[in-house]
């Protein structure tokens, strides 16, 4: 009779442990299409000139992908996209960083933070 209950016990626990693991999974999109406007509003490294350009607002995006360099470009494009709507003309890019996926699909996660600038 152990040998039932260790083994029922055994099945109740990974499944229980697979169902939260999966729970805990993360989604980011791969692909982000750019939004109207969006199209006119330039990434660049450092900050605008602030006597020309007042920041809108922050703006922030996490991306995964195959490819590093393809995560990167869509996670610039949602940037852009957030920009657009704060009617932003560019991002100027804070922070950014990668690291590995949970999904175990072997993708990388690019995150990114920046701030929208539009003409004064």
């Amino acid at each position: 009779m152990s040998f039932f209950v260790s083994t029922a016990t055994r099945f109740v626990v990974g499944t229980a442990l697979s169902l939260a693991l999966a729970g805990c999974a993360e989604s980011f999109p791969e692909v982000v299409a750019l939004a109207d406007g969006a199209d006119h509003v330039e990434v660049v490294s450092d900050p605008p000139n602030i006597d020309v350009y007042e920041p809108v607002g922050g703006v922030s995006a996490s991306v995964s992908g195959t490819e590093v360099s393809s995560a990167v470009r869509e996670a610039k494009n949602e940037l852009r996209n957030q920009a657009a709507q704060k009617g932003a003309t560019f991002v100027s890019i804070d922070e950014i960083s990668s690291r590995a996926s949970w999904d175990l699909r072997g993708r990388t996660v690019v995150s990114m933070t920046g701030t929208a600038y539009r003409a004064k």
